[in-house]
């Protein structure tokens, strides 16, 4: 029979470094995001990769920024939801039950993106992260 762990107990399982490059002020080392940090960096920077950008990986990323040029209509929202998906399955072992709201703004020409998922091994925890994809030109 597994046993539970509580909360204050609980070690990281999963680690990274912080994506400001912030350091430790008395160890100068690198600052780490630990567990649900370090997999909604990892999630954004997921989404945030058009294929081709990975060396010797061209296969990793959602590529959305191509979708940025299309007109913002239902058909638009709902490819960009199924490659958001698509994504997460094919990339990001470490999350189940994967839920995604694309929110179109025509007003300024921008998507909103909600993910909501949970982490295998950590039971009882819910990610959320949001994203904010629009055109700059």
């Amino acid at each position: 029979m597994p046993i539970q762990v509580s909360n204050i107990n609980q070690k990281a399982i999963y680690t990274d470094i912080d994506g400001s490059f912030t350091k430790n002020p008395k160890t100068r080392d690198l600052l780490l995001v630990k567990n649900e940090s370090c997999i909604r960096n990892s999630l954004t920077n997921l989404l945030q990769t058009s294929f081709g950008e990975r060396l010797f990986n061209s296969r990793i990323g959602g590529s959305l920024r191509n979708l940025l040029f299309e007109p913002i209509d239902f058909i638009t929202t709902y490819e960009m939801k199924d490659r958001i998906i698509s994504t997460i399955t094919n990339h990001e072992p470490r999350v189940e039950n994967v839920l995604v709201d694309v929110v179109a703004s025509e007003d300024t020409n921008s998507y909103t993106i909600f993910v909501e998922y949970s982490i295998k091994e950590l039971p009882n925890s819910v990610g959320k992260t949001s994203i904010v994809l629009e055109r700059i030109r």
